[in-house]
């Protein structure tokens, strides 16, 4: 392996790293809060679905 090799993988290992820091930095950011907790809450609400016509005129439930 040559030396070129080992700085491209350092870079690539930097921006990875960077990434993962933005991307957490983004999710934990405050403004988004409201929107995880709403998304968190989703599978605990007991509301039925909406039934829908099918093309032979039942509802699918």
């Amino acid at each position: 392996m040559n030396a070129l090799w080992g700085h491209l993988t350092g870079v690539l290992i930097v921006l990875m790293m960077a990434s993962f820091v933005g991307i957490w930095i983004w999710v934990w950011n405050g403004r988004h809060k409201s929107k995880f907790d709403a998304l968190a809450r989703l599978p605990m609400e007991d509301e039925p679905i909406e039934s829908e016509p099918r093309k032979n005129g039942r509802t699918r439930r």
